[in-house]
């Protein structure tokens, strides 16, 4: 299963495959040479308290690199599982496998095996999940408390699907993540577990904001808000130049508003923080949001432990 061991930071790779997010079908083809050669200006936090490993894993039949950020010092750990969005890679992604890394979680960051088949990817993002149950990895703490799922733009959709049919999984957050039809609808209805959804403001790139459907179909515990003024580059860490071009800038504050709300989502359910389910709570005062929704924030500690 697993062919090859790189202990190198995974994110000075980011020229391997950086390229632009989300639904690019038409101008895709035409874009992703560029993509490729686009030089990373944002860099990824610094590493703190955490070992990285790369592996290459075979995935609904195809082997991809996946970069796993490990917390030094802890026994048992949950994990969380972070998927990419449309013509991106995990290196896309590498900056909040190490700002969850060093809060405590175990970090799985693939290459999604499939283009744009968004089924296969959900199906992929199991699979490892399956993987890292079954302790076949080295050097990992001990899995506990469960698993959380995170995807960004069309990594957001796989990782709902995932969630929605994977009784692993314990938590599902949408990083400005996209529909696409009533597949993302009846995922969304499905879920029982705590969820966020953490969106950026309307633009092409996010399908006109469409993600505000799968929050219409949420009845399980939530949160829900819009990062003021964000652009669908935001959520990326690190991002690149094209990206920036093609999606809107990115900006450091308002990237941390989407770190701060993961992570305390995560720290809620996982860790019963109560310090992160008041950060929740107050979501509504807080001038970097807008358009908060929520239900049944209370449970979100007692809905994310494994049954």
């Amino acid at each position: 299963m697993s062919v090859l061991v790189q202990s190198r930071d995974p994110r000075r790779r980011l020229g391997v495959r950086a390229r632009l997010p989300l639904f690019a079908g038409v101008v895709a083809p035409c874009l992703v040479a560029l993509c490729c050669s686009c030089r990373t200006h944002t860099a990824a936090a610094p590493l703190k308290r955490v070992s990285v490993l790369s592996r290459k894993i075979s995935l609904t039949g195809k082997v991809v690199p996946v970069d796993f950020y490990l917390p030094k010092g802890v026994k048992a750990a949950p994990v969380v599982i972070i998927a990419h969005g449309f013509t991106r890679s995990r290196l896309n992604m590498a900056g909040w496998g190490s700002l969850l890394a060093s809060n405590g979680f175990m970090v799985a960051i693939p290459d999604l095996p499939a283009f744009a088949d968004r089924v296969q990817n959900s199906r992929a993002i199991s699979e490892l999940l399956g993987v890292i149950e079954k302790g076949h990895l080295p050097a990992q703490p001990e899995l506990a408390g469960g698993a959380a799922l995170i995807g960004y733009s069309m990594g957001g959709f796989s990782t709902l699907l995932a969630a929605s049919s994977n009784r692993s999984v314990r938590c599902w957050i949408g990083l400005d993540p996209v529909n696409a039809g009533q597949k993302g609808v009846e995922a969304a209805q499905k879920l029982s577990i705590p969820c966020a959804v953490l969106r950026a403001e309307p633009a092409a790139w996010n399908m006109r904001g469409n993600a505000r459907h799968l929050v219409g179909a949420l009845s399980c515990p939530f949160i829900a808000l819009r990062v003021m003024d964000a652009t669908h580059s935001d959520p990326e860490d690190p991002t690149d130049s094209l990206a920036e071009l093609l999606c809107g800038k990115s900006d450091p504050p308002r990237h941390r508003t989407f770190e701060r709300y993961t992570l305390a989502t995560l720290r809620a359910v996982f860790f019963g923080d109560t310090a992160s389910l008041a950060i929740l709570e107050a979501a509504a005062r807080d001038p970097a949001v807008t358009d908060v929704a929520s239900r049944r924030l209370e449970d979100f500690p007692a809905q994310g432990r494994p049954h």
